[in-house]
């Protein structure tokens, strides 16, 4: 009896210890896990608080006239938001810049592979899906190269089906015996490839009256804008209305058929004004194209109600258009269809507007029209290529090529040409070194304070 009892009071004991154990082992994890709690409360308040600070600096730069509280309320939100969806970044790297206190915007961007402003658009829903973007002028690219964006431009395209370049192309067995092979493989390895759109595409219409040339081409021709690789093109020129509204409208519709971004040009005025946006590893670059290049006013300005391009004879408006869309992207390319024709010297006007719309916000002024290269000046830093000449366009002989602009989070990391020579309706590749360097001699002879090296590198003259 007495050992069945001392059988009991051990057991009772056990139990009694049992649950004793599991109580402080309980009350310990709730402990261990309340600091834990805390612990990443207070960590996520101080990334909160980092981030707070960095999409202030960054909403001030792109705001203007907007109250301190609306500010506010928007970096709190974004803040918010970017803690939530972004846990791993606010744990690792983050964290630690955070309690240093040296948190910047390129650390987000380290962190997260997109910069403050493809984050906002993210935040609003716009990258969704690829429709979603679409709708809000945004295409997004793979680069080839991490943390960076090639966009490689080219000079004035034309496609007339009666003469220049698209006989000649009837006669060949394809687009590599009228473009270098090796001009192809750089324009379809670009990240972007923009050119000027200089024609129309359209089986109707008819040619302006008085005008001396006119450019259509018919709709299969789009095909060798899918060979070249090409990503969007400017409509801001004085061709694209050669065979009236009809033609016009034609053109639109088969570059959105063929899901081909344009700028410049529209339906109506709100389509003629709008960029276009290209998001490549994370950075988001914005297009914008404006002309002024006619003496006799035969391409219509587009209107709220009826079709037509974005003129800048006045350029009060385009350089409103640039402002604005420098707020929405981290680099900013302007396209403008000025200067005079047929000669390599620039006139004083194309300087004196390249300077204000780098003043408006653009990082970089890209020119056609002329039909020849003109030179290249740097102002403030930033690039106006006065004319990229023609890329291909006719029979003649002439020095062309195409720009390589390398951007990186922190701008334009580098800037090329491509060396090339439009001869007998072909664009030849300039392989020869020697030849290279005659014509970047030329080129560089063009430019008050643009050096250019045997790779085709430009740079700054000190």
């Amino acid at each position: 009896m007495r050992r069945r009892r001392a059988r009991q009071v051990r057991k009772q004991i056990a139990v009694i210890g049992g649950i004793a154990i599991l109580l402080v082992l309980t009350v310990v994890i709730v402990s261990i896990n309340l600091y834990k709690d805390s612990k990443e409360k207070k960590q996520r308040a101080l990334v909160k608080a980092a981030v707070e600070e960095c999409y202030a600096a960054f909403a001030a730069s792109k705001e203007e006239d907007v109250p301190a509280a609306e500010i506010e309320k928007e970096q709190a939100d974004f803040a918010k938001w970017f803690v939530k969806h972004y846990t791993d970044q606010t744990e690792g790297a983050l964290l630690k810049k955070a309690e240093k206190g040296e948190l910047t915007q390129k650390d987000i961007y380290e962190a997260t592979g997109e910069t403050l402003q493809v984050l906002t658009d993210r935040k609003k829903g716009w990258l969704d899906d690829e429709q979603t973007a679409k709708e809000h002028q945004i295409y997004i690219r793979e680069g080839r190269e991490k943390k960076q964006a090639e966009v490689t431009i080219a000079g004035d395209i034309c496609f007339a089906e009666e003469g220049f370049v698209l006989d000649h192309y009837d006669e060949t067995d394809g687009l590599e015996e009228c473009i270098s092979p090796e001009i192809l493989d750089i324009t379809n390895q670009a990240d972007v490839f923009y050119l000027n759109h200089e024609y129309c595409v359209s089986e109707r219409g008819t040619p302006l009256e008085g005008k001396l040339y006119t450019f259509r081409a018919k709709p299969e021709r789009m095909e060798l804008l899918k060979e070249m690789g090409t990503d969007i093109v400017s409509l801001a020129n004085n061709h694209v209305y050669d065979y009236g509204e009809e033609a016009l409208l034609d053109t639109l519709d088969y570059l959105d058929e063929d899901n081909l971004p344009y700028v410049g040009g529209g339906r109506n005025k709100k389509e003629a004004d709008r960029p276009v946006y290209f998001i490549v590893n994370g950075m988001k670059i914005g297009f914008v194209a404006a002309t002024n290049a006619e003496i006799v006013y035969y391409t219509p300005a587009a209107t709220e109600s009826s079709p037509g391009v974005l003129e800048a004879y006045d350029t009060t408006e385009y350089n409103q258009i640039i402002k604005e869309t420098a707020k929405e992207c981290d680099y900013l390319i302007a396209y403008i269809h000025w200067g005079p024709e047929d000669t390599n010297q620039y006139a004083e006007y194309q300087t004196e507007q390249g300077k204000e719309f780098l003043a408006s916000g653009a990082d970089i002024v890209v020119g056609g029209h002329p039909h020849v290269l003109q030179g290249i000046e740097y102002v403030d830093g930033k690039p106006i290529i006065y004319s990229m000449g023609d890329f291909w366009f006719n029979d003649e002989t002439k020095y062309t090529g195409l720009l390589k602009l390398d951007i990186t989070y922190d701008g334009l990391a580098g800037m090329s040409f491509v060396p090339c020579l439009q001869t007998g309706y072909t664009t030849q590749y300039i392989s020869d070194k020697a030849e290279q360097r005659e014509m970047y001699d030329f080129l560089q002879g063009l430019s008050p304070n643009a050096e250019i090296d045997d790779e085709g590198r430009i740079t700054q003259k000190n």
